[in-house]
């Protein structure tokens, strides 16, 4: 006898709870994998990573990044 899902899980509720997984990995992934400063903005990031405060990789910039607090936006 096979039990399949009892309701539809709305794609809202899907994505917040894989988007909390993989927040929840970046975290255990800085505990046990190697991290290095960033050489734009010297902040801490997993190496081989995007920097997550200013969106440098490499010496470019890759992604944009929205300040919350100046509402300051940092193109790329």
């Amino acid at each position: 006898m096979t039990i399949g899902p009892k309701k539809k899980i709305s794609k809202t509720k899907w994505n917040t709870r894989h988007a909390t997984w993989q927040r929840l990995n970046l975290v255990r992934m800085s505990d046990s994998y190697p991290v290095a400063k960033c050489k734009n903005c010297g902040a801490t990031k997993l190496a081989h990573h995007v920097c997550s405060v200013c969106g440098y990789y490499k010496g470019k910039q890759v992604i944009t990044i929205k300040s919350k607090s100046k509402g300051k936006v940092i193109d790329a």
